[in-house]
């Protein structure tokens, strides 16, 4: 490993110039970030519009004060220099892609990296029962004993194991367990762009 003190000058003041540029960069990123409301950066890359029709539609529409959840209660916003840039002035700005160009199914294996455990907890704080009060299932209980570490243990978070819980993809609507959920989507379709403008 090369050490400080062998490194030329040019080389060193070249170092610590590019680490306060990407120290700006990010200090930046954050600014505007929270500039606008959290809402407005995820529709930078994200369809956002999509997803809230979904949520709107999900059990996870409202938070136990019965007000509506946002994107951040579930998920971490990942801003930093790379994605603020690359969102702002190549994506956003000059309409290299449409948010809801994204694939989907690639995006859902990376879901659990933003949806942490504990913003989870802030409404499902007591594992052995859900929202309503009731008791879980025997196998439901087992499981949450051993992400609590009392009868085992698990590396899986909350999103490990419970997908599609606000959003619900096209290629996932025809498992069982997402019936209900799948049937009040197309009792309620997403009103087109198109069909908006017509009624304006």
């Amino acid at each position: 490993m090369m050490k400080w003190r062998y490194v030329g000058k040019k080389t060193q003041t070249a170092l610590l110039s590019g680490m306060a540029g990407v120290m700006m960069l990010w200090s930046a990123s954050q600014t505007m970030a929270g500039d606008r409301p959290a809402v407005e950066e995820c529709m930078r890359c994200h369809d956002v519009k999509t997803y809230q029709y979904e949520k709107k539609h999900s059990s996870h529409a409202f938070d136990t004060n019965n007000k509506e959840i946002t994107c951040g209660q579930c998920h971490d916003f990942h801003f930093n220099p790379v994605t603020a840039y690359y969102a702002r002035e190549k994506y956003f700005e000059n309409k290299i892609f449409k948010p809801e160009d994204f694939d989907r199914k690639r995006m859902q294996q990376n879901v659990k990296k933003t949806v942490p455990a504990k913003k989870c907890q802030v409404c499902h704080e007591d594992l052995s029962k859900n929202v309503k009060g009731d008791p879980i299932s025997e196998v439901g209980q087992l499981c949450h004993d051993a992400f609590e570490g009392k009868n085992g243990t698990t590396n899986r978070s909350c999103a490990g194991c419970h997908i599609n819980m606000a959003h619900l993809p096209d290629f996932d609507r025809h498992l069982t367990v997402n019936t209900d959920f799948a049937m009040k989507l197309a009792e309620n379709p997403m009103a087109s762009d198109s069909k908006k403008e017509g009624e304006k």
